[in-house]
């Protein structure tokens, strides 16, 4: 008896665990770095749910990444196993002359793929493009997180940068820019440059981390990966993804403000079309903090279908932790473009109609003077020859 009580336990474990693969590229040398980081700050959730693969030319920095992060070298040929030299166009051909094995990258099942690149450099500008395209030909769920030079590595890199990333926002579902001047808000002026880099990591591993427990973790009120994926689907939607926590006797003013509100990401929250957030607290979480939540989401995305998650969790006591995921449309310039088109223009026609147009009495004075010259003119000629000349 006791070992059926064993097999019907475990049969019921296996039904309610969550089995949803993720994978998360770091495309370059930037990508590479960030992802070696959130790979530290993420390791709980085990390599058989979410794994790290960092994807470069250059293998002498694959060999330096931590074992918790897979590693893939393509491009050999092009750059015989170095760097890019920070040329985004030998990037993208070393990616090109390596489709199909660039290909083995998706080759196992997973559910959905997160690219991080760095936009700007070498490799990761220049072949993520190239990968994201090999995914969307899959059929494959994609999301993509992308920094942004800072303004004072030069006009020519962030050109470099934007070209990128508009060839990339075509194949993925939903992306989320990190410009990397955001982080002088999150920054104390003495910060060294390493540092303030990893501020920016640590944001982005707390966002992940919340992403995957909402994923990963049971809940009072479940969010299933169906509700993900309803989250992300569709094409070049840009995305806003954030983490906060606070005591659940918090302002709830000061709690959503901070949730909606992230230092190093600007969203469109007018135009959401989908917003998922899910609340971890203890079981004294009152109702009414969670309406409030609510409500604060409902009034800066009135059109967006919200879906809500609770998860109660002892351990949090008196604490509230809170994710937010939405995604938008990309704004349209075709309004802006329309005005511009309706602008008046002036009209030389009606200009000369003015300049024409003359009063009874100054075309009297006009007609006047006329005949008078014409009555001089016939005078002239009525005088004696000999005496035209002089008249004249």
């Amino acid at each position: 008896m006791k070992t059926k009580k064993k097999e019907v336990k475990k049969e019921v474990e296996s039904d309610t665990t969550k089995k949803i693969k993720i994978r998360i590229i770091g495309v370059g040398g930037g990508g590479g770095n960030i992802i070696s980081e959130l790979s530290k700050k993420l390791k709980d959730f085990s390599t058989q749910k979410v794994d790290f693969v960092a994807v470069n030319t250059d293998n002498q920095a694959l060999k330096s990444l931590p074992k918790t992060v897979k590693t893939f070298s393509f491009g050999n040929n092009t750059t015989r196993g170095l760097g890019t030299g920070r040329n985004f166009e030998v990037g993208e051909k070393a990616a090109k002359e390596d489709i199909e094995k660039m290909k083995q990258l998706f080759k196992e099942d997973r559910d959905l793929y997160i690219f991080v690149s760095s936009l700007g450099g070498g490799t990761g500008t220049g072949a993520t493009p190239v990968l994201v395209k090999i995914a969307e030909e899959m059929g494959l769920n994609s999301i993509g997180i992308f920094t942004l030079p800072f303004s004072f590595e030069g006009k020519k890199k962030m050109d470099a940068a934007l070209k990128s990333l508009e060839k990339i926002k075509e194949s993925l579902n939903a992306h989320m820019i990190l410009p990397n001047e955001k982080i002088f808000s999150i920054a104390k002026e003495e910060i060294s440059f390493a540092d303030s880099l990893n501020l920016l990591n640590s944001r982005l591993s707390e966002s992940l981390e919340g992403l995957l427990r909402t994923i990963y973790m049971p809940g009072l009120i479940n969010i299933d990966w169906a509700d993900i994926r309803t989250i992300i689907e569709g094409k070049k939607k840009t995305a806003y993804l954030n983490f906060t926590k606070a005591k659940s006797t918090s302002n709830v003013e000061e709690v959503t403000a901070e949730l909606l509100k992230s230092p190093v990401l600007e969203y469109p929250f007018e135009n959401a079309e989908n917003v998922m957030f899910n609340v971890e607290s203890d079981k004294n979480l009152s109702l009414q903090m969670l309406s409030l939540i609510s409500e604060k989401i409902s009034e800066l995305s009135p059109n967006a279908r919200i879906i809500f998650g609770l998860m109660q969790n002892p351990k949090f006591k008196n604490d509230i932790r809170i994710t937010i995921l939405a995604t938008a449309e990309e704004a349209k310039e075709e309004g802006k473009k329309k005005s511009k088109k309706q602008k008046p223009k002036k009209k030389p026609v009606e200009e000369k109609e003015v300049e024409i147009r003359k009063s009874a009495l100054e075309i009297k004075e006009e007609e006047s003077k006329e005949k008078e010259k014409e009555d001089e003119e016939e005078s002239v000629y009525e005088i004696p020859a000999f005496l035209r000349k002089k008249k004249k």
